[in-house]
């Protein structure tokens, strides 16, 4: 994430960055903080199997994922993964806060940027129409013994996948 140079509230030419990564706006007062982009991801559980998806764009086109994405600024971390499944796969889960089950940092996009990716364990509400969106290319069912061949995008993605099979 590169650095803000204008106060994005007012426009105006921001202060040098602090160690914490702040810059302050003279006219406006507020603090502007490089963090990292919080994400959520669904290991959704049916009958033994987990459903995953391969990606339709960049970064890792091609390779596995679960349904998931960037919450939305001032977002609940569970609605933002019940949005984000309806509208990649079209169908509804049943999840919490308390079925949060890692939380990784990790290095997303061609620039690099930290990200925070939650992975939740999730169970689809009642009958299962997949509807995959433009940015899923597929979508399928896999067990446990099915995961060490699957070329994920992410590693914490299987390791979500396996402990919500049981396996990790």
């Amino acid at each position: 994430m590169k650095p803000f140079r204008y106060c994005p509230a007012c426009g105006s030419r921001l202060q040098e960055h602090d160690h914490e990564g702040g810059a302050h706006c003279n006219a406006c007062g507020r603090a502007w903080y490089r963090n990292p982009a919080p994400t959520v991801g669904a290991a959704i559980v049916r009958d033994g199997r987990a459903l995953v998806t391969v990606r339709a764009r960049p970064p890792h086109r091609g390779e596995i994922d679960i349904p998931g994405g960037f919450l939305q600024p001032g977002e609940d971390p569970v609605e933002g993964l019940r949005r984000e499944v309806r509208e990649e796969l079209g169908i509804e889960v049943d999840t919490s806060i308390e079925r949060c089950v890692q939380a990784v940092p990790h290095r997303y996009g061609p620039e690099g940027d930290w990200v925070l990716a939650l992975g939740f364990v999730a169970d689809p509400v009642g009958e299962v129409d997949l509807q995959p969106a433009d940015d899923v290319a597929a979508a399928r069912w896999v067990t446990a013994g099915e995961l060490e061949e699957l070329d994920f995008a992410w590693e914490h993605d299987r390791r979500l996948v396996r402990k919500a099979l049981g396996h990790g």
